[in-house]
């Protein structure tokens, strides 16, 4: 029972879940890592051969749309994205940094930050900034700001993005015109390997062992549904605002920071953006966390992008089975509150 009140909650927090010189030498094979700041850089067609920040780059000019998929907070990741967003502007000024931690609606606002209208606190408080934003993505943006790079607010709203989640792709009919704008006009929640591999992670993240299709009850397989369509709301939204950035900006080259699971696979996002654009050519960065004398990733991650970054395991977020259900429950608690006004257009989405 306690393994399904806990897979109960999980279901619904995934639905917010789911940022000098070129050698001419590899660095030297399997180097450690002694600290959460290092990683190493491998392609997955020659994952024996470290890679400097230039060479990655010169790999990623080759391509339309570059996929970095980030683990949220690890320092690691978001010092190699401030490396590669210089290293490729350096090859290319003509640039585009996308970004699923701004939503959509809020566009302008990074837009008027952009171009020295309004100020850092009043952006972060108008545009919903995550809570690392300050060291995480700062820098980023900062970078954009000066050397005047568009910054695509990528994301659906998250309100929106909890609604849907709560009920369901139909609580989008229930949006004015003016807030249905701000999430992608088409939406695809249809089965596949997307799906599939989404709905794996539901049933096997449970600290209390797997949890299969044939033991869910019906409700909650109702909810791992909706959860999926507040997923695909997110990914089809992301894809439609780079397009449409590209439309309207064709010799663009654009570097989209977002969630690994949105790009891991070159599913998600990505698969979401090939069927609207066709000819882009799109590469994957995927990160992954290892320990020094782990090589297991040469065996289940070189499917998963063009790229890899390796950083060092994070400290574990929980050790005691009764902390990581009291975090869930709170989560779960917060996130009820925020889905309150779920197909009320009476009570708009905060801003």
């Amino acid at each position: 029972m306690l393994s399904i009140r806990l897979h109960y909650s999980l279901v619904l927090l995934v639905t917010g879940l789911l940022l000098s010189a070129c050698s001419s030498l590899p660095i030297q094979q399997n180097r450690e890592m002694t600290n959460l700041y290092q990683h190493r850089w491998v392609s997955t067609k020659q994952p024996d051969i470290d890679l400097d920040i230039n060479q990655v780059a010169k790999l990623m000019a080759d391509y339309d749309v570059v996929f970095f998929g980030e683990l949220h907070e690890h320092p690691a990741v978001h010092l190699a994205q401030m490396q590669l967003l210089e290293a490729m502007f350096q090859l290319n000024p003509q640039l585009t940094l996308s970004m699923e931690q701004f939503e959509r609606d809020t566009q302008h606002y990074v837009d008027d930050y952009l171009a020295g209208n309004i100020g850092e606190r009043y952006l972060i408080s108008k545009t919903r900034a995550w809570e690392n934003y300050p060291t995480s993505y700062r820098p980023l943006v900062e970078f954009s700001r000066q050397h005047q790079l568009p910054v695509i607010a990528a994301n659906a709203p998250k309100d929106d993005v909890v609604c849907v989640g709560r009920i369901g792709l139909e609580y989008l009919d229930s949006l004015s015109a003016e807030k249905r704008q701000f999430i992608a006009k088409d939406i695809d929640a249809s089965e596949g390997a997307y799906r599939d591999k989404f709905m794996s992670f539901l049933t096997n993240n449970s600290s209390h062992g797997n949890i299969s299709d044939d033991s869910m009850s019906e409700m909650m397989k109702q909810m791992s549904q909706r959860s999926f369509a507040a997923q695909v709301i997110r990914d089809d939204t992301m894809a439609e605002s780079i397009s449409r950035h590209l439309d309207d900006n064709p010799q663009r080259q654009v570097l989209h920071l977002g969630g690994v699971f949105h790009s891991s696979q070159f599913l998600g996002t990505v698969e979401r953006l090939a069927k609207r654009k066709a000819a882009l050519k799109i590469a994957v960065i995927e990160t992954v966390t290892t320990a020094n004398d782990d090589n297991s990733w040469k065996e289940d991650k070189l499917d998963s992008g063009n790229i890899l970054l390796l950083v060092n395991n994070l400290p574990p977020g929980f050790i005691k089975e009764e902390n990581e259900i009291e975090f869930s429950k709170a989560v779960l608690n917060k996130r009820r509150e925020s889905g309150n006004n779920c197909g009320s257009e009476q009570q708009p989405a905060t801003n």
